[in-house]
């Protein structure tokens, strides 16, 4: 019987398909099947003659922990390490060791099984650098029994980078942690379709680290791995996109009200002119009140004004493009602007510390709209305020930062601002930023409006450099 047991394990190693050897209690090998010798090159001889040559030199401190484990007499030991074999291939493997005892229960030897897993962490490792290296931002996690989602198993490097966090605090964190408090309640039944084995598509608000909120489009869907149920989300930033959508509707929408304000313009001025000369033909006839006369040529002259603007917004003739140097622009316009400003106590200052700055463009369209934000913000700063114009470099990118101390534009209509007919000066009419938004399109650049902190507003401008 005792024969047959040691036969049957001679039996169970030869033909194994992994590679085996067995050591004795001394830690001899005392023998490898063909598996072994055929993969790594070593006999059983070499084994013990050149003490284990296929353990790394790097791992021999691993080989002496083994022994420890060996000498407690612990019944299944697994590691995951490297094996090198005779031609110098290092390997991945899988290392099981467990005792075999006679029938006092004593150890008589231990049985070493090493299963080559080089092919499976190749696999693992090369999820892990799609998974790592992938543009958009990936989560996994798990749901409770009612839907709720987890916190998150795992998230890649985008989804760090675009939250703000570490991939440890990322892990202490769930899908609500990220969301916008206002798509909380939203998100229950989009999380309990999940749950139901529904594919998830929606667009959706992530919060940043800072609190800064992030526009995306997530793609959900669930997955079973060992037995857990699990959720894979896909999220990819839509901030360009929305931007450029909203850049296209703008345009779409600035052309359409250009050409209908052409044409309404058109066919104003004709009779606008004619009431004109017939009002002042009135006054030099009759006993017209001078008073009178001059507010209807005054309203005359207003409408006429703003019809005048409206021809602007049309098909402009190409303006003759130039190379120009910003700094030297923007001066300019400070200088002529602070003239106006001397009368009502304020001082436009400029700061750069630029001494030029390329651009190619319309000097006097440039300038029309320099002069139309700077009047706005002299007229909106109270009596002895400064206003600040900032010039700086962005790589490729010049940056004007235009602010005032005024009172400011609520933060509900800052988005307003730049709609036709839409002010929140006093005897305005909306048209001027248009233009000067439309001037700064044509230019590939961007006019936005911000709330300067503590009062005031920031009108930034971007314009691309050309070298």
């Amino acid at each position: 019987m005792h024969h047959r047991m040691h036969y049957s394990l001679y039996s169970f190693a030869e033909y194994s398909p992994d590679p085996i050897y067995i050591l004795g209690t001394d830690k001899k090998v005392r023998y490898a099947n063909s598996n072994f010798t055929q993969l790594y090159g070593w006999t059983t001889e070499e084994l013990n003659l050149h003490d284990f040559p296929h353990v790394p030199r790097e791992l021999r401190d691993e080989l002496a922990q083994m022994y420890v484990f060996i000498d407690q007499g612990q019944r299944l030991f697994a590691l995951d390490t490297f094996r090198i074999k005779r031609n110098g291939e290092l390997i991945s493997v899988k290392i099981t060791i467990s005792p075999v005892k006679d029938q006092e229960g004593s150890i008589t030897a231990y049985v070493c099984v090493l299963r080559d897993v080089t092919e499976i962490k190749f696999s693992e490792l090369k999820y892990y650098k799609l998974f790592n290296e992938a543009n958009d931002s990936i989560y996994i996690y798990e749901q409770d029994e009612h839907g709720k989602p987890l916190k998150f198993l795992d998230v890649n490097e985008a989804a760090c980078r675009m939250l703000g966090y570490t991939r440890q605090e990322m892990l202490e964190l769930t899908p609500y942690s990220i969301a916008a408090e206002a798509l909380v309640p939203e998100g229950d039944d989009t999380f309990m379709g999940i749950q139901r084995g529904e594919s998830m598509f929606v667009e959706w608000i992530h919060v940043t680290k800072e609190g800064k909120q992030i526009p995306v489009e997530i793609s959900a869907k669930p997955f079973e791995l060992n037995s857990r149920r699990m959720v894979i989300s896909i999220a990819r930033d839509m901030t360009e996109r929305k931007r450029t959508e909203e850049f296209l509707r703008y345009n779409e929408s600035l052309s359409m009200i250009g050409e209908l304000s052409a044409g309404i313009a058109h066919e104003i001025r004709n009779p606008l002119t004619s009431i004109r000369g017939f009002v002042q033909l009135l006054y030099s006839q009759s006993k017209m009140n001078k008073e009178l006369h001059e507010i209807i040529l005054s309203e005359v002259d207003r409408i006429n004004s703003i019809v005048s603007e409206l021809l602007l917004l049309g098909k402009e003739n190409p303006s003759e493009l130039a190379d120009c140097n910003l700094v030297q622009l923007l001066r300019q316009v400070v200088v002529l602007l602070n003239a106006q400003a001397h009368m009502t106590g304020n001082e436009i200052i400029m700061h750069t510390p630029l001494a030029s700055l390329p651009l190619r463009g319309a000097p006097n369209k440039l300038k029309q709209v320099f002069i139309n934000v700077l009047k706005n913000a002299i007229e909106a700063s109270p009596r002895g305020a400064e206003i600040t114009v900032e010039l700086s470099r962005e790589e490729d990118t010049g940056v004007i930062r235009i602010s005032d101390t005024g009172s400011g534009i609520p933060e509900e209509l800052l988005n307003h601002i730049g709609s036709p007919f839409f002010t929140t000066k006093s005897g305005g009419n909306g048209l001027g930023v248009m233009i000067s938004r439309k001037i700064i399109h044509n230019h590939r650049g961007t006019l936005v409006f911000t709330a300067n902190k503590p009062a005031g507003t920031i009108v930034e401008i971007t314009l691309p450099v050309h070298e």
